[in-house]
C-alpha cells in the first residue's frame, strides 16, 4: 500500500541522508555486478526493494528511526483486526497460522514496522544504511512476498522464521549485497562507506555479505 518513514527520518538530516542513499543504491541488478559475483541469484530481483515494499497488497511498511544507547534494529508483522484497536504480533507465526489468521480476520489493517536505532555517537548515514539494509532485505521483504504471493493466489505464500531469515541472509542474501556492493562503491566519505562495513562487521549475520573483492 505505502512505505513510510518517520521518527528521526521526518527530522535529522543523518537519518534523511540516510534514507535519500539507501535509495539510489536500491537498483536493479546491471550486467556489471558480475565483477562481484552477484549472479545468478539478482537476476531474480524483479523490482526494487522500496518499490516492493510500497505496494504490498492491504499492508503498510513503517519505518521509524530513534536515537537510544545502541545501534540496532527490529523488524514485526503487525495486525489489527478489523474494528478493533489491539494490536497482534504476527511476526513469530508460520505461513500456516499466518493464513488462518487473516482468514478469521478478513480486512484487519496490516503494518510490516521496522525500528532502527543509533546512539548519539553512532548516528552516521553508513551506520543507518546498514541496519536499514539488514531489517529489509531479510525481513521485511520476506513478509512483503507472503503478502504479495497470498494476494496473488491464496494459499502459495511461504515465509520463515527470523532464524531462518537470518540464516538467509548469512548465506548472503542477494538483495542485502547488492545494495550494499553499491553503497560501499559509491558513499566513500568516512561517516558512509566505512561505517556500513564496521556496523556490518558487528552485526554476526551480516558479517561478510559483501561480495568478494568489495
Amino acid at each position: 500500500m505505502a512505505i513510510r518513514f518517520v521518527g528521526l527520518f521526518a527530522s535529522d538530516p543523518v537519518y534523511q541522508a540516510a534514507q535519500a542513499q539507501l535509495t539510489l543504491c536500491d537498483r536493479l541488478p546491471a550486467a556489471g555486478d558480475a565483477a562481484w559475483g552477484l549472479w545468478p541469484a539478482p537476476a531474480t530481483l524483479g523490482t526494487t526493494l522500496l518499490g516492493k515494499l510500497g505496494a504490498v497488497p492491504g499492508a503498510h511498511v513503517i519505518v521509524h528511526g530513534s536515537q537510544k544507547r545502541m545501534p540496532v534494529g527490529g523488524t514485526q508483522l503487525i495486525g489489527v483486526p478489523a474494528g478493533e484497536q489491539e494490536q497482534h504480533d504476527l511476526t513469530g507465526e508460520t505461513a500456516g497460522s499466518l493464513r488462518a489468521w487473516l482468514a478469521a480476520h478478513p480486512g484487519a489493517a496490516l503494518s510490516i514496522v521496522v525500528k532502527l536505532t543509533t546512539s548519539p555517537r553512532t548516528t552516521f548515514a553508513g551506520t543507518i544504511v546498514e541496519i536499514l539494509n539488514h531489517e529489509l532485505s531479510a525481513h521485511a521483504e520476506p513478509y512483503a512476498d507472503f503478502l504479495i504471493a497470498e494476494a496473488a493466489a491464496p494459499g502459495t505464500g511461504v515465509v520463515g522464521t527470523a532464524d531462518q531469515q537470518h540464516r538467509a541472509l548469512a548465506a548472503g542474501d542477494p538483495r542485502y549485497r547488492l545494495i550494499g556492493a553499491v553503497y560501499v562503491t559509491t558513499h566513500l566519505a568516512a561517516d558512509q562507506a566505512p561505517c556500513y562495513r564496521t556496523r556490518m562487521a558487528q552485526d554476526t549475520v551480516a558479517n561478510a555479505t559483501l561480495p568478494p573483492g568489495v
